[in-house]
């Protein structure tokens, strides 16, 4: 067995960065190749690490969900105030990125995972300026991913329900019920202990897309609108959206957007009539961005009311 001569377990072996499964370590100093160094001299005595893995890189290099990255290796580490990220393309010539996101920097994260390829994309501001850091992985490692949001996520401030005369439910009862078991088994792997559930809905999410069409030397894009099924899942700590993929069958994958309820500037509430439908739009304007940043979300129910009354409600805006 290969062993270091120095504090950093794997210094002088080679990494190609394929190795063969992602894995998580007790200290930095563990991790393969340039990870070690990076995400070690990044730390300070007085954080507590909470979590840390290494992601071997994968051939994929986009996502059914628009998630995009270099074939790259991955570092990560969760302490108790931020995300410590290091990527190496493993490429002459292209020196190894370095990520601190604070979290309290966090907008929102999404995570998930189609077959074998999973990918987590933090969405995040530093300077007021809107950054996005997306890792792909191997699905085989993704319980390590979701272990790492949920020691973020226990860091994040709970709403106290009680002061708005809200109900709210333990997490594990309430999302067995669920009907979308895809979608229920997804987001109870990102309930950090403690939260608690208050409202849920099906629906059907709407994408946005668009080809282009020449006609007489000029191009113009044509948009249309196909659907998936989605659950919204709102707790008191954050708000979930789970959304499978426009495929089917053994190529559906499944995505889950989180917002934290600490991020959420307003909330408003739109409809309108598209291909026959009456869709809803739900506008979520996100704070500490210079920008007028925002997320929309459009989908089909009947059930919309519930949502954004109760997300207005916790901002003490109804």
């Amino acid at each position: 067995m290969f062993k270091s001569k120095t504090k950093y377990t794997w210094e002088g072996w080679e990494s190609s960065g394929r190795e063969d499964w992602v894995f998580s370590v007790k200290h930095p100093c563990e991790l393969i190749g340039v990870h070690a160094k990076l995400i070690d001299a990044q730390l300070k005595e007085s954080e507590k690490l909470e979590y840390c893995i290494y992601s071997p890189r994968v051939s994929s290099t986009s996502t059914p969900f628009g998630f995009k990255s270099e074939e790259s290796s991955w570092g990560l580490c969760a302490t108790d105030n931020r995300f410590i990220i290091s990527k190496n393309q493993h490429a002459k010539n292209l020196e190894p990125e370095l990520f601190s996101i604070s979290f309290d920097d966090v907008l929102y994260f999404n995570i998930g995972r189609v077959l074998l390829l999973s990918w987590l994309s933090i969405t995040y501001a530093q300077e007021k300026k809107k950054r996005q850091v997306d890792i792909l992985f191997a699905s085989n490692g993704r319980h390590h991913f979701e272990k790492a949001l949920r020691s973020y996520k226990k860091y994040q401030n709970a709403v106290n329900t009680d002061e708005f005369g809200l109900d709210s439910f333990s997490a594990a009862s309430f999302i067995h019920k669920i009907q979308n078991k895809l979608h229920a088994d997804s987001l109870k792997t990102l309930i950090s202990s403690g939260e608690k559930c208050l409202c849920s809905f099906s629906c059907r999410y709407f994408w946005e897309k668009f080809f282009e069409r020449r006609s007489f030397f000029r191009k113009r894009k044509v948009f249309y609108y196909p659907r998936s099924n989605a659950t919204f899942l709102l707790t008191n700590k954050a708000l979930l959206l789970a959304r499978d993929s426009l495929e089917t069958g053994i190529d559906s994958g499944v995505n889950i957007l989180t917002i934290p309820l600490g991020k959420i500037k307003a909330v408003s509430a739109m409809s309108e009539e598209l291909n026959d439908s009456l869709i809803q739009r739900i506008k979520i304007s996100l704070a500490q961005t210079e920008e007028d940043y925002f997320v929309v979300i459009s989908y089909i129910c009947e059930d919309e009311g519930v949502l954004v009354n109760t997300m207005q409600s916790l901002m003490g805006k109804k």
